[in-house]
């Protein structure tokens, strides 16, 4: 049996839903899949998120098998994981530790040549552009370094090493070095980065709705 079609037949027949409530359950998959995929319009959610796998436009296709890795990394099913990150890294240059907790709402703009580490945390309605580096926690963090806060942008080629990390509301500036600590409501940029200035009450940070 093919990759894929062992992937299909999981799907249809394999969901465990009577597995306990997880970081991602395919009850959570399926809700994230609807606000990151389908545009917030849930009619028929299963099916339309298993042919948006092939027909959605290149962004939601990167973000909703980012989260397939996740589901199935949960179940155990290491065989369709390594598939699915195999397709990652040929299709979109993307390469994701599937136990990195990413919150609700991320969107990967352009998605090329991004990695994001082991033990992270990052938060809700993220936006990341190509060539975004999210560096694995340092060892004495794992598990579950909060990198990156809620509602963030990180534009193309920024990093994230070391301690570098920030809080909600803030806007990363493109190839920006991030090797220390930020709290909210900042725009950073420069290597290393540093803060540029406030965000202004009605600047967009973030994801927001997908369009």
């Amino acid at each position: 049996m093919s990759g894929e079609s062992e992937l299909s037949a999981w799907i249809r027949h394999g969901r465990a839903d009577s597995e306990p409530e997880a970081e991602m359950s395919w009850q959570r998959f399926v809700d994230y899949g609807i606000t990151e995929v389908l545009g917030g319009k849930g009619h028929l959610a299963e099916l339309r998120l298993f042919k948006s796998l092939w027909t959605s436009r290149l962004e939601r296709q990167a973000v909703l098998r980012l989260r397939l890795v996740q589901m199935l990394a949960h179940y155990g099913h290491a065989k369709l994981v390594d598939r699915q990150l195999a397709i990652l890294a040929m299709r979109f240059g993307l390469h994701v530790e599937p136990r990195t907790v990413i919150g609700k709402g991320l969107r990967l703009s352009h998605p090329t040549s991004i990695v994001i580490g082991k033990g992270l945390k990052l938060g809700e309605r993220c936006k990341l552009y190509q060539q975004v580096t999210l560096a694995a926690a340092p060892l004495e963090d794992e598990p579950g370094m909060a990198r990156v806060g809620d509602d963030v942008t990180i534009f193309p080629g920024a990093k994230f090493v070391g301690k570098g990390r920030v809080g909600n509301r803030v806007i990363v500036g493109a190839n920006a070095v991030v090797a220390d600590v930020f709290g909210d409501d900042v725009v950073i940029g420069g290597v290393p980065a540093r803060v540029i200035r406030q965000v202004r009450p009605d600047e967009r940070t973030g994801s927001g709705r997908p369009e």
